[in-house]
């Protein structure tokens, strides 16, 4: 990870908490001058703060869940590309010497482009390591197809893991672009700082608080809020998909 990503990342969960923490407080206050007045009814406010935090709590509980499914599906799919890279490697012991040695050369290559494709840190060179892959998939396919149309025998066995390789290409990319829709994200940060706010306003029109359980529910709402961010985009934060299957594959490759 880049320097400048940490600080971003860290940067984002700090302004979380301390912009609900501030919804937090000014509510407390707006709760004080209206107790002054009496123009609000405790028993009330208590129903909808709990009808905010249970929903709240629904709205955390299904993002929470599906940011952690797109990031599990990411890592499960670095590995398997990862394996049938190395199935394919193998399988090439099926061509002859000339065209062998050629595809594994590209194979090696097509490793290093994938990693390229990860490690991207602008949207330019992302672009550029797809397209480099998929230059590197025709140039690949024209020798094992040349091969397999030779020998039926061989194209059942040497055909699959290729194919497998290029289609788990297609669906890396795609999982890559998978996120929260920016309009969810928005309502999701809007719910949580409304309801932080209703328990600041409901403590001032009470007229008192636990200051450490209040901070405390701030802080470990704005921690899940950065969670189900940072799983969402697991290239660029600290929690991150990360790449050692590849990256062992390529070690392999090269002894």
């Amino acid at each position: 990870m880049w320097p400048g990503e940490a600080i971003i990342d860290w940067l984002t969960a700090l302004g979380l908490f301390l912009g609900l923490l501030a919804g937090l407080e000014i509510c407390f206050y707006l709760g004080r001058k209206a107790r002054a007045r009496r123009s609000e009814h405790p028993d009330q406010l208590a129903t909808i703060q709990a009808a905010m935090l249970g929903l709240l709590a629904l709205l955390l509980g299904f993002s929470f869940a599906l940011a952690a499914g797109r990031f599990s599906d990411r890592k499960n799919l670095i590995v398997q590309e990862a394996n049938a890279i190395g199935t394919a490697w193998l399988r090439c012991d099926l061509l002859p010497e000339a065209p062998r040695r050629q595809v594994r050369d590209l194979l090696k290559l097509y490793v290093a482009q994938r990693i390229a494709f990860y490690d991207a840190q602008d949207h330019q060179t992302k672009v550029a390591a797809t397209a480099e892959s998929e230059r590197l998939h025709g140039q690949i396919w024209a020798f094992v197809s040349a091969a397999g149309q030779s020998s039926p025998v061989v194209a059942s066995v040497l055909w699959p893991p290729f194919n497998e390789m290029i289609d788990l290409h297609a669906t890396r990319v795609a999982a890559a672009r998978r996120h929260m829709p920016a309009m969810l994200l928005l309502l999701l940060l809007a719910c949580s700082l409304v309801s932080v706010a209703a328990v600041g306003y409901g403590c001032g029109v009470a007229g008192k608080r636990n200051v450490v359980l209040t901070t405390a529910l701030t802080f470990l709402i704005s921690g899940v809020l950065w969670a189900i961010i940072d799983m969402d985009h697991p290239r660029k934060g600290l929690i991150r998909v990360g790449q050692q299957p590849m990256l062992d594959l390529q070690k392999s490759l090269k002894r």
